[in-house]
C-alpha cells in the first residue's frame, strides 16, 4: 500500500522538478577535489576563455569534463545566486572534454582553452558584455558526477562612461612564517614587493612600524620607499596598542609619543595617509574611535561587524558614525562573495572581481566600494591575483581611501546614512601601578646622572614605553617594571652616606666636614638635606637643602653649621635625586653644641657684667675708710 502510494507520487515530484529547476541546483554539490588555479580574468570577442584545472588525485582516463556557459547574469542577486549554482540561466554553449585528452601534469593539472566569438557554432558564444556563469563538472564515463564547481566568465566592450569606484586597504601582516609552512610566502616582502609592481593602484597600508626592520628586506623597503607610488600609509602607533585603554589609564602622553614615533618610521618608508585617517580592521568600537577623534581622527574605514545594528547589506559610500562623544566620516569595507571550501587565491580573486564587474555593469549610479585585501583567509597570493585581474578591468576605477572618504554623504529619503558604533565594555582591567613607578625611578634616575651616561636609562625607558604593547601578556608586563625598579634601586644604592655619628661644635657656628661615598663608575648628581630643629645650615641652596655631584669614590664637603640650642640633639641627613622623587638615602646624626647661645648666651653674659660691676663697687667700698 505505501508502496503504491509512492509510485503514484514520482509524476508529482518530476513534475515539480521540471517545473522549478532551481530545486534541483538547491542541492549542494560538492567540488570532488576539482579548484581553479588560474583563470583569464576579462574575455571579449575574438579572444579566449583559458582556466587552469586541478583535478582530484585518482581519476580515469574515461572521466569527462564538461564546461558550460549559461546566459549573463542581469543583476548582483542573480549573480550571488549563481555563485552557489542557483539561479543559472540558460545554457549558451557546453564543451566535452575528455580527461585523456588532456595533458595533465604531476600536480593534476591541466590548462583548458576555449575561443570565443559573437556568433558561429565553433566557439563559444557571448554577444553582449556582461557576466556569464560557468558551471565546470566532472563525470564518470557513466555520467555520474564527481564533482562541480563555478566560476565567471567577465565579458568586456567598449569603455564605459561612469565607472565603479574601488578604494582598497590592506593589514599587512608582521609574522615571517614557519619554514615549512604557507605563511612563509605570506611575508611582509613580499606584499611591498606586490605593491611596487602595482605602483599605479593606489592601496591603504596599515603595517606595524616596528617590524619594518624585522620583516621588510631592505631592498623591498628601498624600492618601495624610491618608486613613486599611490599608495599611502596609514599612520599608527610604533606598537601595537589598545589606544582606548591606555588613554582610559591616563597615559595618553604615551600613546601621543608611540603614535610620533611610529608616523616617523613610516614616513622612512614611503607616503603617509592624512592624518586625519585611520582604519579600523575590525578593531572599531565606539571607545576606540571617540579616543582617537579626541587625537583628531575625522575619517574611519571600518568593518561592517563594527556597525549596531548589523547592516543587511555594507553602505556603498561615506556615511557618518555618531559615537558617544563624536560624529566622524566612515567608510565601511565590503566583503562581496564568499570564500567557497573549493577556492584558491586564483579562483577567490576572479570571483570577487567578477562581483565587481557584475555591479559596476548593472547599478546605476555607481556606488562606492571599499575591499580588504587581507581580510580573513586572505593573502598575497589573493592580493597578487586581485591586482593582476583590476588592471583588465577598466569598468573599476581605484581611488586612494583618503581621497574616496570625502565624497558625498550617502543619502537615504533626503537624509544623511548615519550609524552607530557598538559598545565594548572596558578594554582592560590592568592595573598600571607598577608601569607609573617604574617610570618615576626612571625619571628621578635621569635627574641624577649627565647626558652622556644616560645609555642605560634610555634603554630602559625604551623598554617600559614598549612594554604597554598589546602583544605583551601581563606577566610580562609586570615582571619587566618590577624588573626597572629593582635594577635603579640598585643603581642608587651605591651611594653611601655618612654613618651614624656624633658632632661636637665648640662654638655657635662651625665649618663642619661630610664625607659621602659614591662606588658606581659614573658621577651622580644629589640632593643633601641636613634636618635639625636646633640648626640651620647658612651656606645651603635654599636654606634647607644643597645639590652635589658626587665623582666616582669618596667625596667630602664642608658646611657651615649654626646651632640654635646648646645640649645634645638629633640631626637627620638625607640623600634625594635632584627631581624630589626618590630617597636614596638616609642617616641620623647627633650634635653637641657646648657653646651657650641665644638667651643662655645672654644671661651669662649678663652675670659677668654683674659681678663686674659689684667687684669694682665692693673694692671702692673696701678703700674709702683709709682715704
Amino acid at each position: 500500500m505505501n508502496l503504491l502510494k509512492w509510485v503514484r507520487g514520482i509524476p508529482i515530484f518530476l513534475c515539480l522538478l521540471i517545473g522549478f529547476p532551481d530545486l534541483v541546483n538547491a542541492v549542494e554539490v560538492g567540488s570532488g577535489g576539482i579548484q581553479i588555479t588560474h583563470q583569464s580574468p576579462i574575455a571579449q570577442a575574438g579572444g579566449s576563455l583559458d582556466f587552469t584545472l586541478r583535478l582530484p588525485g585518482v581519476v580515469a582516463n574515461d572521466d569527462q569534463i564538461i564546461v558550460t556557459v549559461h546566459e549573463p547574469v542581469i543583476n548582483e542577486t542573480g549573480f550571488l545566486q549563481s555563485v552557489n549554482g542557483q539561479g543559472l540561466g540558460g545554457v549558451l554553449a557546453s564543451r566535452t572534454i575528455d580527461v585523456s585528452d588532456l595533458d595533465l601534469d604531476a600536480w593534476g593539472l591541466a590548462a583548458i582553452k576555449f575561443p570565443l566569438t559573437n556568433n558561429g557554432d565553433e566557439a563559444i558564444r557571448v554577444a553582449r558584455v556582461g557576466v556569464y556563469p560557468i558551471t565546470i563538472e566532472m563525470r564518470t564515463a557513466s555520467q555520474e558526477l564527481v564533482g562541480r564547481v563555478v566560476t565567471h566568465l567577465i565579458r568586456i566592450g567598449d569603455a564605459p562612461s561612469q565607472r565603479l569606484a574601488l578604494a582598497l586597504v590592506a593589514k599587512i601582516p608582521h609574522t615571517t612564517g614557519h619554514a615549512d609552512s604557507k605563511e612563509n610566502f605570506n611575508t611582509p616582502s613580499a606584499w611591498f614587493d606586490l605593491l611596487v609592481r602595482h605602483f599605479d593602484i593606489p592601496v591603504s597600508v596599515t603595517f606595524q612600524p616596528n617590524r619594518i626592520d624585522h620583516s621588510v628586506d631592505e631592498t623591498t623597503a628601498e624600492k618601495f620607499h624610491t618608486t613613486k607610488t599611490q599608495h599611502e600609509l596609514v599612520r599608527g602607533s610604533f606598537i601595537p596598542i589598545d589606544e582606548a585603554a591606555l588613554m582610559d589609564a591616563g597615559l595618553s602622553g604615551e600613546v601621543s609619543t608611540l603614535l610620533k614615533i611610529g608616523s616617523e618610521k613610516l614616513r622612512t618608508l614611503g607616503t603617509l595617509a592624512p592624518p586625519t585617517l585611520w582604519v579600523g580592521h575590525g578593531m572599531a568600537d565606539t571607545a576606540q574611535v571617540d579616543r582617537r577623534w579626541q587625537r583628531g581622527i575625522r575619517e574611519v574605514i571600518v568593518e561592517p561587524s563594527s556597525l549596531f545594528p548589523l547592516p543587511a547589506t555594507a553602505p556603498r559610500g561615506p556615511v557618518e558614525i555618531l559615537g558617544v562623544d563624536s560624529n566622524v566620516r566612515a567608510l565601511v569595507v565590503d566583503h562581496l562573495s564568499s570564500r567557497k571550501e573549493y577556492d584558491t587565491a586564483a579562483s577567490e580573486a576572479h570571483r570577487v572581481l567578477t562581483h565587481l564587474a557584475v555591479i559596476a555593469f548593472t547599478q546605476q549610479p555607481t556606488p562606492l566600494l571599499v575591499l580588504d585585501l587581507g581580510a580573513g583567509t586572505r593573502d598575497v597570493d589573493f592580493a597578487t591575483a586581485f591586482l593582476k585581474g583590476l588592471t583588465y578591468l577598466d569598468w573599476v576605477e581605484p581611488v586612494s581611501a583618503s581621497a574616496a572618504i570625502t565624497k558625498s554623504l550617502l543619502l537615504k529619503d533626503g537624509k544623511l546614512q548615519q550609524y552607530r558604533l557598538r559598545s565594548h565594555p572596558s578594554s582592560t582591567t590592568e592595573n598600571f601601578t607598577g608601569y607609573r613607578d617604574a617610570q618615576r625611578y626612571l625619571t628621578s634616575f635621569r635627574s641624577m646622572i649627565r647626558d652622556e651616561d644616560a645609555s642605560e636609562h634610555d634603554q630602559l625607558s625604551q623598554k617600559l614605553l614598549f612594554s604597554l604593547s598589546s602583544d605583551s601578556s601581563k606577566l610580562d608586563r609586570e615582571t619587566l617594571w618590577e624588573s626597572i625598579v629593582s635594577r635603579i634601586r640598585v643603581q642608587t644604592s651605591l651611594i653611601d652616606i655618612p654613618p651614624d655619628e656624633s658632632i661636637q661644635l665648640t662654638s655657635q657656628k662651625a665649618s663642619v666636614p661630610f664625607s659621602f661615598q659614591n662606588r658606581a663608575d659614573i658621577p651622580l648628581r644629589v640632593e643633601l638635606r641636613i634636618i635639625g630643629e636646633k640648626l640651620t645650615v647658612e651656606d645651603f641652596d635654599d636654606g634647607e637643602s644643597t645639590t652635589l655631584v658626587l665623582e666616582p669614590g669618596v667625596t667630602t664637603h664642608r658646611f657651615q653649621l649654626r646651632a640654635l640650642g646648646s645640649g645634645s640633639f638629633p640631626v637627620t641627613i638625607e640623600l634625594h635625586s635632584p627631581d624630589g622623587g626618590l630617597l636614596v638615602g638616609k642617616a641620623q646624626a647627633a650634635i653637641r653644641a657646648t657653646t651657650p647661645t641665644g638667651v643662655g648666651l645672654g644671661l651669662t653674659i649678663g652675670a659677668a657684667v654683674f659681678l663686674l660691676v659689684w667687684w669694682v663697687v665692693d673694692t671702692k667700698r673696701k678703700k674709702a675708710p683709709h682715704q
